[in-house]
C-alpha cells in the first residue's frame, strides 16, 4: 500500500471517528431538549427532539463498524449504549 493511500485511509478514519463522536455528543443534547419540551407541554417539539436523538443513534450504529481500531470501536459502542438508554427513558 502506498504511503499516499495509507495517509488517505488514516485521515478518513480520523474524520469518521470525529463524525461519530459528534453524533454521540449531539444525541444526548436532543434527549435533554426533548425532556425540557415535554415538561413544558411542547409535545411537537418533544417528538422532533426524540426523533433527532434516535437519528443520531442510528447514524452511529450504521457507521461504527467502519472504525478500524477495535478499542475505539468498543468505546463508541459503550457511548452508543448510554445514548440508547437515555432515548429509551423518554
Amino acid at each position: 500500500m502506498s504511503s499516499e493511500h495509507e495517509a488517505l485511509r488514516s485521515r478518513t478514519q480520523r474524520t469518521l471517528i470525529a463524525f461519530l463522536q459528534t453524533a454521540l455528543k449531539v444525541g444526548p443534547t436532543h434527549v435533554r431538549t426533548a425532556l425540557i419540551a415535554k415538561s413544558e407541554d411542547h409535545l411537537d417539539h418533544y417528538v422532533r427532539a426524540k426523533q433527532n436523538a434516535a437519528k443520531a443513534s442510528d447514524c452511529v450504529r450504521r457507521f461504527m463498524n467502519q472504525v478500524a481500531d477495535p478499542t475505539v470501536r468498543t468505546e463508541i459502542g459503550k457511548q452508543l449504549a448510554k445514548l440508547d438508554r437515555l432515548i429509551s427513558e423518554l
